[in-house]
């Protein structure tokens, strides 16, 4: 133990799997460890499916979008005392509704011409609205 205490400790979470498939005995395991040599210095195993129902529970998510056009994907987590949050990186709308129109999305999604039109509706009054907007601030600026 004297030799670990000297070398980096880093912590690790991972998932610890019983068996070929998913069952009700997969733990997940948090603790320390020596960087370098990957050795479990000290470590808790919490059943997976407790970990999941408390995460399920109390988790929070919500997109935002941004006034140049990206959307932010963001989750919070609050259990008891503890609390976590994470945001993903931003994604501009155009490489989200290219993602989405792939073809390989429409077809997972069944997608309908029906669908694509109301989404194309959609996008047009949200463009309406940029272009008001975009018109009125303009209109600030040149008033000052």
């Amino acid at each position: 133990m004297a030799l670990a205490a000297r070398q980096a400790m880093e912590p690790f979470a991972e998932r610890v799997c019983r068996g070929n498939a998913r069952t009700a005995d997969d733990l997940y395991r948090f603790g320390y460890r020596v960087g370098e040599t990957g050795t479990v210095v000290a470590a808790i195993e919490v059943p997976a499916r407790l970990l999941e129902e408390a995460i399920s529970s109390n988790l929070t998510s919500s997109c935002r979008l941004t006034p140049d056009g990206n959307l932010i994907s963001e989750s919070s987590f609050e259990y008891g005392n503890a609390s976590a949050a994470m945001s993903i990186a931003p994604m501009p709308l155009d490489q989200l509704i290219r993602a989405t129109l792939a073809p390989q999305n429409l077809h997972m999604e069944e997608a309908t011409v029906s669908n694509l039109r109301t989404m194309l509706q959609r996008l047009e009054e949200a463009t309406s609205v940029v272009r008001e907007t975009l018109a009125r601030y303009v209109q600030d600026e040149e008033s000052k």
